[in-house]
């Protein structure tokens, strides 16, 4: 067996709560698209396990509530707090790697960029991953964060093994062999179960993704949705608001790399690719953006010009630089989960509704699926899933809109995002998982004072 491992940090000495979190402060939090900020009571950045033992410990022996934070993703409430806000982005990095049976155990603020980094390394990659790379794999599991393609596992699937601080200060490590109620429960936590210390994640050989990425009729796509995402190892599509065609995006996964791999493409290729996405893909969407916001009736045609700059290529690179995309400009979400076989129906309608209310977004449409999964809170738990993301520049109005569209969601079977902007509380989110109870019952054995708890989440749970 080849097995690495190593250690972040030093166990901290001091008795306060400063100094036992590495750096604190009473600074102000912001989400990274701007529409959440909080000046909690203080910000603690704990750069070791021991340090999120004795947060912990002191929060509760003050009164005093805990939230963890990743790198600010979610659009939706689950962070703010007045209390204690536990930025758990210093406790970051491979704790350890076995090459034989490809598995990773990295601490909770490890961004799934510097995962990808490490597993590159070592000839191994993530089989399914989200389209973004800034976010901790913790924050990402908490909310059931996901790629596309039907027949590869969720990031979540892929985790085997979870190491959780509790509210009591202690360490409890779940597998599928140790306490796997727990495991399944933590797989999308919310953040309400413990401070998520570390995990293990099922690897797979290093391979090579081929993207194809063309423009074809809206019409037609939509007629043979789930057919064209079961036919696909990966595929997704996008819709600008008043266009009748979609931009598709197919990704083949190639055979395993030889030991003697080099990068794929020249060194100018990639140049250009680089540059097209910086360019007509960002910098481009960014600006037409800005200028929307200050003149709106110019979105329709601003839409097509942005539309028209994606233009049809094909290429490929390493896995990770294939399933993801730059993301410099700053936008509010929200994200519905969809049974795989309302999808369609879900977005003609939604289609319908834009074309008949004239509502406009700065973003296309991006429309993904995924396989089942066993988490208990996890959208896509027990069965095939489509899901429909709306997103908005950040300074131009939304909430109209993201209602409309989630009316249109609920009626087709939909579960939110638990990372977006939606409505749905306690009452109208049990029914959607038959798991729900056995969440709460996790929930209440390691925390039974709500020490994790905010405003939000006692709302979304019901407590």
């Amino acid at each position: 067996m080849n097995e690495q491992s190593a250690t972040p940090g030093e166990p901290a000495e001091s008795s306060s709560m400063t100094a036992k979190a590495g750096k604190a402060g009473k600074d102000t939090w912001r989400s990274w698209g701007g529409n959440l900020t909080v000046k909690p009571a203080v910000i603690v950045r704990p750069e070791n396990t021991d340090q999120v033992e004795q947060v912990l410990r002191d929060a509760a022996a003050q009164g005093l509530r805990v939230r963890p934070a990743g790198s600010g993703q979610s659009f939706s409430p689950l962070v703010p707090t007045s209390d204690v806000l536990l930025d758990a982005t210093a406790l970051s990095g491979l704790s350890s790697i076995d090459t034989e049976k490809q598995q990773v155990t990295v601490f909770g603020g490890t961004t799934i960029q510097q995962i990808c980094q490490i597993l590159e390394d070592h000839g191994l990659a993530l089989a399914n991953m989200p389209d973004f790379t800034g976010q901790t794999i913790a924050g990402a599991i908490a909310t059931g964060t996901h790629g596309t393609g039907l027949g590869q596992p969720s990031l979540s699937e892929q985790i085997t093994e979870i190491t959780l601080a509790t509210p009591s200060g202690e360490l409890i490590t779940c597998s599928e062999s140790s306490h796997p109620e727990m495991l399944r429960a933590a797989r999308v936590h919310l953040g309400v179960l413990g401070v998520i210390v570390s995990v293990t994640i099922q690897c797979v050989s290093a391979f090579r993704l081929h993207c194809a990425e063309f423009r074809e009729p809206l019409d037609r796509l939509v007629d043979s949705l789930a057919e064209r995402m079961s036919g696909a190892d990966h595929f997704e599509f996008f819709w600008m608001p008043g266009r009748s065609t979609v931009h598709t995006r197919i990704l083949s996964r190639l055979h395993r790399l030889p030991d003697t791999y080099t990068r794929p493409a020249s060194p100018l290729s990639r140049a250009l690719r680089r540059a097209d996405d910086a360019v007509l893909r960002t910098s481009l969407t960014s600006g037409l953006g800005r200028l929307a916001s200050m003149a709106p009736k110019t979105v329709p045609g601003l839409n097509t010009l942005e539309s028209m700059s994606k233009s049809s290529r094909r290429y490929t690179d390493v896995s990770y630089r294939v399933f993801t995309a730059p993301r410099a400009v700053r936008f509010v979400s929200t994200e519905y989960a969809l049974p795989l076989e309302n999808t369609a129906a879900a977005f003609s309608e939604l289609k319908d509704l834009v074309d008949r209310e004239g509502y406009t977004l700065s973003f296309p449409v991006l429309v993904r699926c995924s396989p089942p999964e066993q988490g208990y809170l996890s959208p896509s738990a027990g069965r095939y899933t489509g899901w429909i993301s709306l997103r908005q520049y950040g300074k131009r109005p939304y909430e109209e809109f993201f209602r409309a569209a989630e009316h249109i969601f609920l009626n087709h079977g939909g579960r939110p995002h638990w990372g977006v902007i939606h409505t749905q509380t306690a009452e109208t989110l049990k029914p959607m998982y038959s798991n729900w109870d056995d969440f709460l019952a996790v929930r209440s054995e390691l925390d039974p004072h709500g020490l994790l708890l905010n405003d939000h989440t006692r709302l979304l749970l019901g407590l």
